[in-house]
């Protein structure tokens, strides 16, 4: 999961590192880690309590995270590196945030 958010976001323009249909593809398994990440977060985010920080900010992040499964692929490859790019920084997110929230 992390691995691919490095590809992408590693690329200054993705449309630049791979195809169209390969651009699609990634993005929908981001679509897919966020869809499977967001129920993990909100778990681990909702224990805190409701003043506390991290709450606050990994709720945030779930919601525009959940924003942003709505974008469409793009009509063209740099909408469509755009989209996998701000995809991969939501995965990249939730992933920083579940970790953070881990129970010691």
């Amino acid at each position: 999961m992390r691995a691919g958010t490095l590809l992408v976001l590693a690329a200054e323009r993705p449309e630049d590192h791979f195809e169209s249909a390969e651009l699609e593809r990634i993005a929908g398994e981001f679509r897919e880690h966020i869809r499977a990440l967001v129920p993990m977060v909100r778990a681990r985010a909702c224990v805190l309590p409701q003043t506390s920080a991290g709450r606050t900010a990994a709720l945030a992040c779930i919601h525009e995270a959940q924003g942003h499964l709505h974008m469409g692929n793009g009509d063209n490859d740099a909408v469509r590196g755009a989209v996998a790019a701000r995809l991969a920084h939501s995965v990249k997110s939730l992933c920083w945030h579940y970790d953070r929230m881990a129970p010691r």
